[in-house]
């Protein structure tokens, strides 16, 4: 069976999402990483990324911009947030893990999992490892 890929997106020097990296790979699933503050989305990706989502799963709260903006007092309308995302990257919520179907946002062991179809002692799940019925979601927003 050919190596699960996914894509990893963080931003800078990250140590919780170093770990998570570092947790995905030992489990045998190749990454393509990209890193936000060297190679930042574009409105038009981060446009895409949320699709119809709560714009809320992507936002950052630990960014220092997130006070600094009053995003912690109220959230503007979408595209304005959206646009804020784009001029500073650090707003986005990380990591992000993607696979061509699905992705989950933070650092939340069990969803990354689920998703990725990996045990949480690193090896590669069985279908017996994980309940992948309705109540699996295709997005979590762990705290990141």
């Amino acid at each position: 069976m050919p190596p699960k890929r996914a894509t990893f997106i963080t931003y800078g020097n990250d140590e919780q999402c170093a770990e998570t990296r570092r947790f995905i790979e030992d489990a045998g699933v190749d990454l393509d990483t990209r890193d936000l503050e060297k190679r930042p989305f574009t409105e038009d990706e981060i446009r895409r990324l949320v699709g119809y989502f709560s714009i809320e799963y992507f936002l950052n709260p630990a960014s220092k911009s997130f006070a600094k903006l009053g995003l912690d007092r109220e959230l503007p309308e979408r595209h304005e947030v959206i646009k804020m995302m784009a001029e500073d990257n650090s707003l986005i919520r990380r990591p992000i893990i993607r696979t061509n179907r699905l992705f989950t946002i933070g650092c939340d062991r069990r969803r990354i999992c689920e998703m990725l179809q990996i045990s949480m002692n690193g090896r590669q799940a069985s279908d017996d490892d994980h309940d992948n019925g309705p109540g699996h979601q295709r997005v979590s927003s762990s705290s990141k």
